[in-house]
């Protein structure tokens, strides 16, 4: 699956670039689809994909473009966010099944394949090393877009309870690349007393973030903050493992 792992190499790379701004400017929009366009099209050539394979890559092409344009209008001001959150989702799925159905039809880097097998890395795959590549890439960057743009959706907006429960954009990413280190090591458990520790160590907090003259509403408010943005976080992470360890 190194054809999915460059795309998601790709996407991952994009948004991180733009990870600290919330408002994409449409200048900043057509840098990001050209720049990723252009790795695209390296990728893709690079691999020589055959038939069906050419056609994974031009779907990845459409789900990178649709993903960038709608997650960053998604999250700009007098956007009516429920159509545009899932042209959003749905352009990633778009591009993840479009490699996903075509499996090795999407072709490898040429030469590349051999340098991998002689050097330190031993037995590992060209297809391995790249897959995870890109899913943890996804775990730093892509992950906190999804989710931003999940707690939107669902009226917990992220920018309100994030001045109460401080370090989020960090700590998430970071929780998820230690649950998909576990899951990749095949140790659930561990991911399991990482998932506890984070409820452990959250809860004191969550009891005192009401404050004010409605501390009721406004610990319910940061709970559902918390609970909505954590399990999505977990299940992004999970669902890196599921596709890094059932297609590398």
């Amino acid at each position: 699956m190194t054809g999915l792992g460059c795309w998601l190499l790709v996407i991952g790379l994009c948004d991180l670039f733009r990870a600290a701004r919330d408002l994409t400017s449409l200048r900043r929009r057509f840098t990001l689809v050209g720049a990723g366009l252009g790795l695209v099209a390296v990728a893709s050539v690079a691999s020589q994909p055959e038939g069906v394979g050419a056609v994974a890559w031009g779907l990845g092409a459409v789900g990178f473009v649709g993903w960038v344009v709608a997650s960053s209008s998604a999250l700009g001001p007098g956007t009516t966010r429920g159509g545009v959150v899932a042209a959003a989702y749905g352009s990633l799925l778009l591009g993840v099944l479009g490699f996903v159905l075509v499996d090795e039809r999407a072709g490898s880097p040429a030469g590349v394949e051999g340098l991998v097998e002689r050097s330190a890395l031993g037995d590992v795959t060209l297809d391995a090393l790249v897959l995870v590549a890109g899913v943890l890439l996804v775990q730093l960057s892509t992950a906190n877009v999804a989710i931003r743009l999940l707690l939107d959706l669902v009226g917990v907006p992220a920018a309100d309870n994030e001045k109460q429960l401080k370090g989020g954009r960090v700590l998430g990413p970071m929780e998820r690349l230690v649950i998909v280190g576990f899951g990749l090591a095949g140790s659930l458990t561990g991911a399991a007393l990482v998932v506890a520790a984070k409820a452990l160590l959250r809860f004191p907090e969550l009891r005192s973030s009401g404050g004010g003259s409605s501390p009721v509403r406004g610990a319910s408010d940061v709970t559902e903050y918390f609970l909505v943005g954590s399990f999505a976080s977990w299940l992004v992470a999970l669902g890196g493992v599921a596709l890094a360890s059932g297609l590398s």
